[in-house]
C-alpha cells in the first residue's frame, strides 16, 4: 500500500515558514513484487533511507549555498539542520530547517529570510544598536553597510569598535572638551550624518555646525559622505557607508523546493537499494 512520509520544512525566527510536504511512495512500484520478508523490511528501510536523505540535504546545501550567495561563511554553509525520522501512527515524520539560534550574532533563519521571501534585507544587531542610539533614523529607513573602499570584510570586533567609538566621539563632543589631541585618546571612530554639509551651511543648529567643524578638522577640511569613519593621522578612512533606504533583495533561494527535491531523490534511491540488495 502507499505510505506517506510527512516532512515539515521550516525556517524559524523573526520570520516563519512551514510547509507540510508529503512524499508518498508505493513500495511495490519501486521494487516490484513484495515478499513477506520485504514487507517486514519496508519500515526500517524507509526510516534509514529518509535519515540518509535528510543528511544528504544538509551536506548538499554546503555546496549549493556557495553558488547562490556571495562570500558564504561556514556558519551559513552549515545552516541546514534536521530532526531524525520518527514514527507517528502510520506516518514517518521528520523535519529539515534552517538554524534558528546563534550564541553570538544573527541566526541563519533570520538573515536568510529575505533571500527566501524577497523584500527588505534583514536588520542586523549592528543596525538595531545604531538605530537605538539615534545614529540611524527610524522613519527614513537608513541603513549602514560595509564600505566598498575597504579591502577586507569587517570582523565582528570592527563592528563593536565602530559602535563604541562613535558613541565615545558623541560623548566627548557633548561634554564640550573636544580637541583633536583629546579625541585621539578617547576613541578612533567618527559618525558623519546624512546631509551634514548642507545642514551646517544653513546654520539651522549650533550643534550641527560644531559637528561639521570637528569632522573637517579630522579630514583635511572636508566633510565626507554619510557613514562611519576611522580616524587616521591626517584624514578619515571610511569603514561603513550610510544608505538613504534599507536595501531590497529579490527572492533567490527557494528553500522548500530545494529540500523537497533533494530529499525525494535521495530517499527513493536509498530505499530501493536497501530493499533489493
Amino acid at each position: 500500500r502507499e505510505s506517506p512520509l510527512l516532512l515539515a520544512v521550516a525556517t524559524q525566527g523573526a520570520f516563519f515558514y512551514a510547509v507540510r510536504m508529503e512524499v508518498v511512495f508505493n513500495a511495490q512500484e519501486l521494487v516490484g513484487k513484495l515478499t513477506e520478508l520485504t514487507k517486514v523490511q519496508i519500515p526500517r528501510a524507509a526510516n534509514l533511507a529518509l535519515n540518509k536523505a535528510l543528511f544528504a540535504t544538509r551536506t548538499e546545501f554546503k555546496t549549493y549555498s556557495q553558488s547562490i550567495f556571495n562570500n558564504t561563511v561556514p556558519f551559513t554553509q552549515n545552516a541546514v539542520l534536521f530532526d531524525k525520522p520518527q514514527q507517528v501512527g502510520e506516518d514517518l515524520r521528520a523535519r529539515v530547517f534552517l538554524r534558528d539560534s546563534a550564541p553570538k550574532g544573527n541566526a541563519p533563519s533570520n538573515y536568510l529570510s529575505p533571500q527566501i521571501s524577497g523584500g527588505q534585507v534583514y536588520e542586523t544587531r549592528f543596525q538595531r544598536r545604531l538605530r537605538a542610539r539615534g545614529f540611524l533614523g527610524g522613519s527614513q529607513g537608513e541603513y549602514m553597510i560595509p564600505s566598498a573602499r575597504s579591502t577586507k570584510r569587517p570582523t565582528s570586533g570592527e563592528y563593536v569598535r565602530a559602535l563604541w567609538g562613535i558613541q565615545g566621539f558623541e560623548d566627548l563632543r557633548l561634554s564640550g572638551k573636544y580637541g583633536r589631541a583629546n579625541y585621539k585618546t578617547a576613541g578612533s571612530y567618527v559618525f558623519v550624518p546624512r546631509g551634514l554639509h548642507q545642514l551646517a551651511v544653513s546654520g539651522i543648529s549650533p550643534q550641527i555646525s560644531q559637528r561639521a567643524r570637528m569632522v573637517r578638522q579630522l579630514n583635511n577640511g572636508r566633510i565626507p559622505p554619510a557613514g562611519i569613519y576611522k580616524v587616521k593621522s591626517k584624514s578619515l578612512e571610511q569603514k561603513f557607508l550610510m544608505l538613504d533606504k534599507v536595501p531590497q533583495v529579490r527572492r533567490k533561494f527557494d528553500f522548500h523546493a530545494f529540500a523537497e527535491d533533494s530529499i525525494e531523490e535521495v530517499f527513493t534511491k536509498e530505499f530501493v537499494s536497501m530493499i533489493l540488495r
